[in-house]
């Protein structure tokens, strides 16, 4: 692929389509003003054109054109020696000839300095006269300051592209991902990005194609600018190995095309193209492109944003093998022997259709323990099983023989009463509250439970009727837990004017989020369950540094999704196992920023502040900010703390775990430098109570 510096440089400032720019107008005006020379040119190139964006002082029959050849120009000797090139008298140059040659116009005198932008020159400002001229010293620094003003310009056009680029490539990553984390099928998840990576990269078409185990290849999402509605997907397809897909599933690389190609369906030809592979559990199994119809400079970055959408479209893979694998297994929960989720909504449709073919009343009621984390971040993982084993006997102790009890959820439990209207689910929701909150829990002390409740006759089928429990336990919650909800329509309508769906949709959201950082940590092997442990010990710190419970609450969620930015991190690049490169280091950094951007709408302000920070450092030389003293929030240091302990104690690709002693003493001497010295003393105080040792073998899960 051809180095595309210069042309890159010069389509992004997207000066090369439509009419002279006016900044450049201004300037060029502004040089014959001051220099007295008839007429000013600014002049962009790329390997063989020249693109004249402003042309000031020709008369209107002696105009440009605005694309030419490159040669036949005097701007080709300044790009080329990217310097400043005199020309006082082109008449007995023989350096120039008659290379000068304006239609209608006697070019005699030239003067021509550099634009250079990111270090490429991409063209020339410079001056132009019918007569001989000796170019004044004067004259020159008026030219030279009018290119300083054209590239200071152009830098921020550059700057403020990227940063569009930079927000459009996020809001489509957080749309595909938020589709990912909601276990939507592949097959959504497939058009979704073909679609999103076309809208990123201003591609004509996008394609996702899967490698067949016969070598045959089948699109599975596609999108194209005349119609979203795209025929083909779904069929075996023909590929050319000229274009960018054919490419990269012959050589199973990212790759950059630029040249004419047949697209996928070989019934077009495109300019460019590019396209990345998508590899599920270490194998190949697909790729993904764009194409364009015009010629499109391709650069690592490019390629870096590809294989990004490529890793989305590899998770939503694995999650479906592995919803496909689940669904082998038994219908029971190992913890409390109770139905899991999967064999409970069987159970739960079949009993719904036999109550509508019969007429007869049936309830669903769901529980939620509530401040159920601080019993995990207070006592232990441990100490929290025994909880949700002691919880799940007592609903079975009440229960009738025709009952279904479940356990849907970490902390959430469902109770199916057959034969049981809203009145009398009511009365035995009471009863299994109270029988909750004034019984206390062995070793841990009272607890309480927020319920809901919906019975059939406010809902229509199976699915609706565990959506209107939900909902009337999210409202139980809000009342203040430890109370029982029934649904009814007028849920939706509490509070006039508030945000309440907003809140139920934002914290529906949120659960999908912390299943995207759950599926990013379940990548690699060594770093499973790696957030609920950094979660849990975040926790402990904030227990130890004095912290109410409902702040140890924020900070413990917030920890939870504290890594979901590394859905933005290429898995080449988070499951190497040797040093990272300079540009590989930086990519895993953006992980901070990313996540913060991820939840900025659902947690608070706080919250995204101890996420984006996690990776700063108390001497100020952290990232992404570079934070230290009060900007250096309590929250954001015991998160990295606890970040940084889970690393050193939990085997890495990079590296072995270390025995409890000297990731103490690891602590220790990063204090005041890497550790803020207070959140330090927090995990001392846990070492020395003997908590800390004591939590989970190094190992991990």
């Amino acid at each position: 692929m051809q180095d595309p510096s210069r042309l890159e440089v010069v389509q992004r400032l997207g000066l090369l389509d439509g009419a002279p720019d006016e900044s450049f107008d201004r300037l060029t005006r502004m040089a014959t003003r001051l220099t007295g020379a008839p007429v000013s040119l600014a002049v962009l190139v790329d390997d063989d054109r020249q693109f004249f964006v402003s042309q000031v002082g020709l008369p209107e029959a002696a105009a440009v054109a605005r694309e030419t050849p490159l040669s036949h120009s005097f701007c080709q000797h300044v790009v080329a020696r990217s310097s400043p090139f005199l020309v006082p008298d082109a008449r007995a140059d023989p350096r120039v000839s008659d290379n000068l040659a304006i239609r209608d116009l006697d070019v005699v005198a030239y003067a021509g300095v550099p634009l250079v932008v990111e270090g490429e020159t991409v063209g020339s400002f410079c001056l132009i006269d019918n007569a001989a001229h000796e170019w004044t010293a004067e004259e020159m620094e008026v030219l030279h300051d009018l290119a300083g003003m054209a590239m200071t310009e152009m830098s921020l056009r550059l700057s403020v592209a990227e940063e569009r680029l930079h927000l459009r490539e996020q809001e489509a990553l957080r749309a595909v991902a938020t589709l990912v984390a909601g276990e939507a099928p592949p097959g959504a998840v497939f058009a979704a990005a073909a679609e999103h990576v076309a809208h990123v990269f201003s591609a004509a078409v996008s394609r996702v194609v899967r490698l067949e185990p016969d070598d045959e290849h089948r699109l599975v999402g596609a999108w194209t600018r005349d119609t979203v509605m795209v025929e083909g997907v779904g069929e075996l397809v023909e590929l050319d190995e000229r274009s960018a897909i054919g490419s990269v599933l012959k050589g199973r690389r990212a790759t950059g095309i630029r040249r004419p190609e047949p697209d996928v369906a070989g019934s077009s030809v495109l300019r460019s193209g590019m396209a990345a592979p998508i590899t599920v559990d270490g194998r190949f199994w697909g790729g993904i492109s764009v194409g364009w119809d015009v010629e499109v400079p391709v650069d690592e970055r490019e390629l870096d944003r590809l294989t990004r959408f490529a890793d989305l479209v590899s998770l939503a893979v694995t999650g479906a093998q592995a919803r496909e694998q689940l669904s082998q297994l038994a219908f029971t929960d190992h913890l409390t022997g109770l139905y899991n989720q999967r064999a409970f909504s069987e159970r739960l449709e079949e009993e719904v259709r036999r109550c509508r073919r019969y007429g007869r009343p049936l309830s669903l009621v769901v529980f939620d323990l509530d401040h159920f984390k601080l019993v995990n971040d207070t006592h232990g993982h441990e100490a929290g099983n025994r909880v949700l084993a002691e919880f799940a006997s007592r609903l079975v102790a009440m229960r009738r023989g025709s009952d279904v009890v479940a356990r849907v959820g970490g902390e959430e439990f469902a109770w199916m009463l057959p034969e049981t209207g809203g009145k009398a689910a009511i009365n035995a929701a009471e009863r299994a509250r109270a029988l909750i909150a004034d019984t206390p829990f062995l070793g841990i002390g009272r607890l309480t439970t927020s319920i809901g409740i919906c019975s059939l006759e406010d809902a229509s089928d199976a699915q609706e009727l565990s959506r209107h429990a939900d909902l009337a336990l999210y409202w139980a919650k809000a009342a203040g837990r430890n109370t029982a909800v029934r649904y009814s329509p007028e849920l939706i309508a509490l509070q006039p004017g508030s945000d309440s769906a907003d809140r139920l949709e934002s914290a529906k959201t949120l659960a999908a989020i912390r299943a995207l950082a759950g599926a990013v940590d379940a990548k690699d092997p060594s770093t499973q369950r790696h957030s609920e442990r950094v979660a849990q010990l975040a926790g402990e710190l904030a227990g130890v540094a004095g912290w109410d419970a409902s702040r140890i609450v924020l900070l413990h969620s917030a920890a939870l999704v504290h890594d979901v930015g590394k859905i933005g991190v290429p898995d080449t690049i988070l499951l190497k196992p040797g040093h990272l490169t300079d540009e590989e280091y930086a990519t895993v950094k953006s992980h901070a920023a990313l996540g913060a951007e991820i939840v900025a709408d659902l947690l608070s302000r706080e919250q995204v502040q101890w996420i984006r920070h996690h990776h700063e450092r108390h001497d100020g030389r952290g990232y992404p900010d570079g934070v230290s003293g009060a900007d250096f929030s309590e929250g954001a240091r015991l998160l990295a703390v606890a970040d940084a302990w889970d690393a050193m104690t939990v085997a890495r690709p990079y590296g072995s775990p270390r025995p409890i002693p000297e990731a103490i003493e690891e602590m220790k001497r990063g204090m005041g430098g890497q550790f803020a010295p207070d959140a330090v003393h927090a995990l001392l105080l846990l070492y020395e109570s003997g908590a800390l040792g004591a939590r989970r073998p190094v190992t991990g899960d």
